[in-house]
């Protein structure tokens, strides 16, 4: 059982994670890119269902280089339903979004602002 300064470091770890980025892979079907720098923000809620039952629901939105994108050596657009794994094998699959995705400008260049969901 992990200890209170266990538990502490790993959370400011995952803050560092999210704010720096930390390696992820894109796949899209078979085909899955080499690692790129991704930095998040964790959304969390909370679903309830017709029977009353409370479901936790942890996602994030994903900032990644417009150039960073690549799926089969070309620059494409996020698609609903790529997938993100991360540095601790945790898997992210990419939701619809509303509209166009959204691009961050940041001073390295543009990001997309992509919205998931945690697969596993």
């Amino acid at each position: 059982m992990p200890s209170a300064f266990d538990n502490m470091m790993a959370a400011g770890a995952a803050m560092l994670d999210g704010h720096f980025g930390e390696p992820v892979t894109i796949a899209r079907g078979s085909n899955t890119t080499a690692r790129v720098s991704a930095s998040w923000v964790a959304q969390t809620g909370e679903a309830v269902t017709a029977d009353t039952t409370h479901t936790a629901i942890v996602d994030r939105f994903w900032f990644i280089a417009m150039a960073d994108y690549v799926i089969a050596d070309a620059t494409v657009e996020p698609r609903t339903g790529d997938r993100l794994t991360d540095d601790k094998g945790h898997v992210w699959e990419i939701l619809p979004a509303k509209t166009r995705l959204p691009v961050i400008d940041y001073a390295d260049g543009n990001h997309w602002k992509i919205a998931t969901k945690q697969v596993t």
